[in-house]
């Protein structure tokens, strides 16, 4: 059955005569999950400095791991509730049962020299330090079981304590009862970490599942529009928490949507913090015969195909996410939280303030994902 949409707006982008579009959705999404394999690979030792023996793993070939949103991955699988994430959680551990969890990168780089913490009630106040992962590759994922299942029951917390976990060795642990996150003080984690303020939930959606060739989604979202994505939201997360771009927005002239009255400063904090603590986001592409650009509103994020193309290498990129964004965020076109408007001549609004902070990380070359790291550059050919 075809989901619903209502659309919001069509415009014109007097640069490319092209046409953006917002809308709301409503979204059930049922779609099979993958199959799952353990295996012991690619796994060594290394010794803490209290003397406890740390797991560290390798996952970056065919033997040790398996990759996502590659060519021959099909659309169901790559859209499915199971490959949702949150953005703070760029690199997801998943408990799958009692006894065997999922590490997933979901950023188009190898992320190295991680560790993986766990935080199990009634065990220690502070993150335990499950274990070490030495690199996992762009997109890489593995299914292994807990070590304290299968190897070492001493652990080490954030503060340097022992912990025995030994009662879990036989039953494992119920996934209601554990909970993760990753630390590591490498430049490429250290710059993931910076997305921890974000409460973004992210998932890749095809709107259009009966190729409607009349409306404004593309028939289909392919691997490569998705492993784009994947670095545009890094990218996108990474403007939204800089301070810069908060401050820029706080001393920007916002307009609400009268068309007339400027928000308040307490009005402005409270966007910004709307935007920073903004949950799902089902991301799709745009297209169909109206040359549509982007749509936006509830929990709606669409680009076009160029715009997921053009962000990697394009100074001055910003204004179509921004402006779907301000629909996400409840603003109308008569708001400059969408179109721009002139004041004194000058064009005002989130989009401006967007373009000038994608212009300053181009400039300081402090985006995490960049041409020279992106693990298939051709998919910007």
């Amino acid at each position: 059955m075809k989901k619903s949409i209502t659309k919001h707006f069509f415009y014109l982008l007097a640069s490319t005569s092209l046409f953006c579009a917002c809308q709301k959705d409503s979204i059930s999404d049922l779609a099979p999950k993958e199959d799952i394999t353990i295996e012991e690979k690619g796994i060594s030792d290394i010794q803490d400095p209290s003397g406890v023996i740390i797991k560290t793993y390798s996952f970056d070939n065919d033997q040790n791991s398996s990759l996502m949103f590659q060519d021959d991955e099909s659309e169901a699988v790559m859209t499915s509730e199971d490959r949702a994430y949150n953005i703070a959680q760029v690199l997801r551990v998943k408990a799958i049962d009692n006894k065997n969890i999922e590490i997933a990168n979901f950023a188009p780089f190898d992320i190295k020299n991680a560790t993986i913490q766990a935080q199990i009630p009634g065990s220690t106040n502070n993150p335990i330090r499950l274990l070490k992962i030495n690199i996992i590759r762009a997109h890489g994922k593995r299914t292994i079981p807990y070590p304290f299942v299968k190897n070492t029951t001493l652990f080490v917390d954030t503060e340097g304590n022992k912990v025995d976990l030994s009662q879990y060795q036989s039953t494992g642990i119920l996934p209601k009862n554990i909970s993760f996150d990753f630390a590591g003080d490498g430049p490429i984690v250290s710059r993931l970490k910076k997305l921890s303020k974000l409460k973004w939930n992210i998932k890749y959606h095809d709107f259009d599942p009966n190729n409607d060739p009349a409306n404004n989604w593309a028939d289909d979202i392919t691997p490569k529009q998705v492993r784009r994505y994947t670095g545009l939201m890094i990218n996108l997360g990474l403007v939204a928490v800089s301070n810069d771009f908060k401050q820029d927005f706080l001393k920007e002239q916002i307009i609400g949507n009268d068309g007339i009255t400027p928000l308040t400063l307490a009005q402005k904090e409270k966007t910004y913090n709307d935007l920073i603590n903004f949950g799902r986001l089902n991301c799709g592409v745009v297209g169909g015969p109206n040359n549509v650009i982007g749509l936006g509103g509830g929990s709606t994020f669409g680009l076009a195909d160029y715009l997921l193309k053009n962000y990697i290498n394009k100074v001055g990129f910003g204004d179509v996410p921004a402006h779907e964004l301000g629909h996400c965020l409840g603003y109308n076109h008569s708001s400059n939280m969408t179109y721009p408007q002139k004041i004194n001549g000058v064009n005002t609004g989130f989009s401006p303030v967007m373009i000038r902070a994608f212009t300053r990380f181009f400039e300081k070359n402090e985006f995490s994902v960049r041409l020279d790291n992106y693990y298939k550059p051709s998919d910007f050919n």
